[in-house]
């Protein structure tokens, strides 16, 4: 994971208590594990189109710890059934667009070590013209 409960807590606030507690009152003391860790899964489904996952690059990891933390926000307020925010819900978009940028290869992480690139397949077909085409078939 890219960032710990305590760091989300450090994020949320005083709200924290409140977005991680049941209805009877007591604490959901795993609950902000698993939206980090899911945080962590959607990053690292983004971003592992390019490079290699978990990014352990120093120079990255605290992008990714405040993506992750943005993301499990998210993630906090949906669970707790309150209205999400429009303040995290415009950082949200703005982490998602930027994973769709990481994906598209038109952002990059410093020092992020890129995927191999030898699970690609590559195939040559020789055959002869095709007989039936867009310029042969005009007219029929």
């Amino acid at each position: 994971m890219y960032a710990s409960a305590t760091d989300l807590e450090t994020r949320i606030g005083d709200v924290f208590a409140e977005l991680y507690r049941r209805l009877d009152g007591t604490a959901m003391s795993n609950e902000a594990s698993e939206d980090l860790a899911a945080a962590s899964a959607e990053i690292d489904g983004a971003v592992g189109m390019r490079y290699s996952v978990p990014v352990s690059a120093a120079q990255a990891l605290p992008l990714l710890k405040s993506w992750c933390l943005t993301l499990a926000e998210e993630l906090a307020w949906a669970r707790s059934g309150r209205q999400t925010p429009e303040s995290v819900k415009d950082r949200v978009k703005t982490v998602r667009d930027l994973l769709a940028k990481v994906a598209a290869g038109s952002f990059s992480l410093a020092g992020a070590s890129l995927q191999a690139s030898d699970n690609g397949v590559v195939a040559e077909i020789e055959c002869d013209e095709p007989v039936f085409g867009r310029k042969r078939m005009r007219g029929y």
